[in-house]
Order: structure tokens, then C-alpha cells, then sequence
């Protein structure tokens, strides 16, 4: 495992979901040793009526995980690469040398005798699992930017919910590209506080508009997709503290 975990929300088979991932494990071993996805699915015993996990559980959840994850990594046949809580579910999920993980499990779950499970392997030597459910989309990947935001605006007794001016920030790779986003901004009420041509080839547009912190995930994925339909990036946001 490495250090590079992070989680994000999202909807799994139109039910509320949470997944925590390792992102950067791929990077710190060869996946080719670890042809075999396997799962770890443990009902939860008390979880909230939306199907996630409750603050009642959590201890115990934490507790589960850290004995076999740890009991996994000490094998060195087995990685556990992330979790997906729904439905009243929480799903492990490793990636293994062999087909003996199932063993393993069993094993692992000795501890826990209060906890129905089940467990089921296949081969995936491509990691199409971790690639297609568990790694983030770009779009997840902006709504983990704008928590870290938020959570040190937090952080500095920020009110997130008082609304304020957010300035914004997007690339493109021509001025035309640029242009038809400037029209997106007009027609949803933006300013925008400058354009630059820079000398690497990106053309720059800075705007802002007044919203709240607290709302931010709607606002960027509005701009996300804008700008990548114009071919271009948007690259962040920002905003002065309010206390």
C-alpha cells in the first residue's frame, strides 16, 4: 500500500456510495505480480438508512479494516488497494498473486465473528476493476480538490456557507477555444477580470462570481465540463477568508 489514499462520493448502482482508494499504488509496484482481483464483502451491522455507514459502527469498521488490510500486506501475495461502502456494504477489495485468497479471508475473519461476510476472486490482469470502479473520474478528482479547499477555509474559522467573490482560473489552446468558454461565462453570469496569451501556446481567461464555498462542487463541475468541451482546462478556484 502506499501513502496516497483519498475517498470521494458518488452514486454505485443508483444507491449513495464511498469509496476510499489507493492512488498510488500502481506506481509503487507491478501489476502484472497481481493478476487476480479478489473482494471482502462484509454486511454492516448497523448502517445509516441511506445504506452507508453509521458513527455507531465506525470503530469497529476501522478496527475490521486495519486487521486485514495489514494481515494482507504482511503475505506479500495480496494488495489491498480500496473499499466501496454501500447499500449497507462495505466492499474490500485486493488484488492477489493466487486464487488461495479465499483462505486467507476466512482467516482474516476469525476476528470478527459478528459480522457476516462473503468473498469471490476473478482474474483481472489488466486492473480493470481498480481502473473503471475504484480509481476517481476527472470529475471526482475536482470535487477532492475543492474538499481540500473547503476543509482549510474550515480550518481558518471560514464560514463557508456566507456567499463571497470566488475567483477562477481555465487554459485553452487556441483564443477561439477561449472565446466560445467566455461566451459559457457571460450566459452564466461571470465577470471576467482578465485574458492572456501566454508564450507556451495557452490562452488564459481569469473570472469570478459571487457564491459559497459550501456549493463549490456544482459551480466547478458546471466549468469542467465547459471548458473541456472547448477543449481546454479549468484549472481551480479561490476565494478570500470569511471569519
Amino acid at each position: 500500500m502506499s501513502d496516497n489514499w483519498n475517498f470521494y462520493a458518488l452514486l454505485v448502482d443508483d444507491e449513495p456510495a464511498s469509496i476510499f482508494v489507493d492512488l498510488g499504488v500502481t506506481k509503487e509496484t507491478q501489476i502484472a505480480d497481481f493478476p487476480i482481483m479478489a473482494y471482502l464483502r462484509v454486511r454492516m451491522n448497523n448502517p445509516r438508512p441511506d445504506g452507508l455507514s453509521s458513527q455507531d459502527e465506525y470503530d469497529s469498521l476501522i478496527s475490521l479494516e486495519k486487521d486485514v488490510a495489514e494481515a494482507a500486506e504482511r503475505t506479500g501475495k495480496y494488495l489491498y488497494v480500496g473499499r466501496n461502502t454501500s447499500s449497507g456494504n462495505r466492499d474490500f477489495y485486493f488484488y492477489s498473486q493466487n486464487e488461495l485468497i479465499g483462505n486467507f479471508f476466512g482467516k482474516a475473519m476469525k476476528n470478527w465473528p459478528s459480522y457476516e461476510y462473503q468473498t469471490g476472486c476473478r482474474r483481472d490482469k489488466e486492473w480493470s476493476t481498480y481502473w473503471r470502479f475504484l480509481y476517481p473520474s476527472p470529475e471526482d478528482f475536482r470535487r477532492i480538490g475543492n474538499r481540500d479547499v473547503v476543509d482549510h477555509l474550515l480550518k481558518q474559522g471560514d464560514h463557508i456557507d456566507e456567499p463571497r467573490t470566488i475567483d477562477h482560473f481555465a487554459l485553452f489552446p487556441s483564443r477561439e477555444a477561449r472565446n466560445i468558454f467566455v461566451k459559457h461565462l457571460a450566459a452564466k453570469g461571470y465577470a471576467v477580470i482578465g485574458e492572456a496569451d501566454a508564450t507556451n501556446g495557452e490562452f488564459q481567461v481569469t473570472f469570478d462570481r459571487i457564491d459559497r464555498p459550501d456549493q463549490i462542487d456544482d459551480v466547478t463541475i458546471d466549468l469542467f465540463r465547459a471548458a473541456r468541451d472547448s477543449g481546454g482546462e479549468y484549472d481551480g478556484w479561490g476565494c478570500t477568508i470569511v471569519n
